[in-house]
Order: C-alpha cells, then sequence, then structure tokens
C-alpha cells in the first residue's frame, strides 16, 4: 500500500519544536521513546532532528518502498523505517541519502541498519540505527512488497504518518500530531525551570528536598 498525501504539521509548529528537548519531554511523557537499541550513527556533526514522520514499512531484504519514499518526500519530512529490528541487510546508504538530501529530507530513523556511514557522514545526515553493516538490501526483479504512510513500530514506538520525530545524541521520540500544541506549550512552561533547579542546588538547596522525595521517604516511614 502507498501513500501518497498525508497531514503534516505547519512550519510555525516545526519551528516552535526545534526549541524542544527530548530529554525534558523524558520527564513527561511515557510513549513515543524509541528504544535504546536505536541509536544516533555518528553520520552528521550535529544529532538534532526535527521533522515530520514519513513512515515505510519493507520486508528485510527489498528497499523497493525505500526508494519510492523518499520520492514523495517533501521538505522538513524524516523517513521512518520499520523492518522488524533486520540489522544483516540495509535499506539506507549513500545513494539514498544523496536522494533523500536532494528532496530536503532531514533525516531518518530505521529500526534495522545502516551501511555506508563514512560516506553518509560527509554529506553530514543524520541517521538513528540499530547497527551498522556492509550487507545492502537486494535489487529484486519483483518487490516483496511493503507499505508507504501507514502505522508503525520504530524500536517499540508505533509511529504514524505526519508524526513528528525528535531526536538528539541519546536517541529519538515521537510526538503524535494530536500532541503537538501541548508539547509545545508544556515545554514552554518548564524552558528555564532546569537552568534555575541548577543554580539552586550551587546555593546549597537539596535535591531530595526540592523535588519532595524527603516528603515522601518520610510518608514511607510514617506508613511502616
Amino acid at each position: 500500500m502507498v501513500i501518497g498525501e498525508i497531514n503534516r504539521p505547519d512550519d510555525e509548529q516545526l519551528r516552535s519544536l526545534e526549541h524542544v528537548d527530548p530529554n525534558e519531554l523524558g520527564h513527561h511523557k511515557h510513549f513515543g521513546h524509541s528504544s535504546p537499541e536505536i541509536e544516533f550513527m555518528r553520520t552528521a556533526q550535529d544529532a538534532e532532528l526535527v521533522g515530520s514522520a514519513l513512515t515505510v514499512r519493507i520486508p528485510p531484504v527489498d528497499g523497493t518502498m525505500v526508494h519510492k519514499a523518499i520520492e514523495l518526500a517533501q521538505p522538513t519530512d524524516v523517513i521512518v523505517i520499520e523492518m522488524g529490528g533486520h540489522e544483516t541487510n540495509a535499506p539506507w546508504g549513500e545513494i539514498t541519502t544523496h536522494a533523500a538530501v536532494a528532496n530536503g529530507v532531514r533525516g531518518v530513523v530505521i529500526d534495522g541498519a545502516v551501511t555506508d556511514t563514512a560516506a553518509i557522514n560527509e554529506i553530514g545526515f543524520p541517521v538513528f540505527a540499530r547497527a551498522r553493516t556492509n550487507r545492502t538490501v537486494q535489487r529484486l526483479t519483483e518487490s516483496l512488497g511493503g507499505d508507504i504512510n501507514v502505522p508503525v513500530q520504530v524500536g517499540g514506538a508505533v509511529v504514524r504518518p505526519g508524526d513528528i520525530a525528535i531526536g538528539n545524541e541519546d536517541g529519538v521520540v515521537f510526538v503524535s500530531r494530536e500532541q503537538i500544541d501541548q508539547t509545545i506549550e508544556r515545554y514552554a512552561r518548564h524552558d528555564g525551570a532546569e537552568s534555575e533547579l541548577i543554580e539552586r542546588l550551587y546555593d546549597g538547596e537539596s535535591l531530595a528536598e526540592i523535588s519532595g522525595a524527603n516528603d515522601r521517604i518520610a510518608e514511607l516511614n510514617r506508613e511502616r
């Protein structure tokens, strides 16, 4: 199945999301975090990534749908590939990177492997994946199938087309379209809170006191 048209966030939302720290979201968001096995592959100087998800599901050895997805991609997209965690055959390498960059794609997240990482690093394109390999998917005379712009699962996170991928050195988190404005608003309310907390710590305050940990421990002790 190939779905060509999807709903994407607007430019203003994307610009606001560029100021959202995915690590800050980890304090408030329980779903959408990819597993630690999906890592930044050091294929660019900067791991920071924000874009709308163009999703792809492929069989482990057939990259036909990846090529089509790149053709359908629009600027600000991040291509998100589900291949069941298969790490032997890479659906992404130097040529797919050039094709994606030419189309304005911001990065790729692969629940699988990537190849040609040295060449991709010279291009400077953010890749998040499970592993590196020197074996690619095959150029088959008949495609084994796959899907574009359907819900996928990447590193345990369910991703729908048009959701937001936010990545940094520590991994990737996905924000659903319905939560975009709430995420922006909530982050804005917390913006600067950590720097204020750090200042209080160096002024001699206890983290356990500030966070309420002491109160919770005291309550536990009273219950025993």
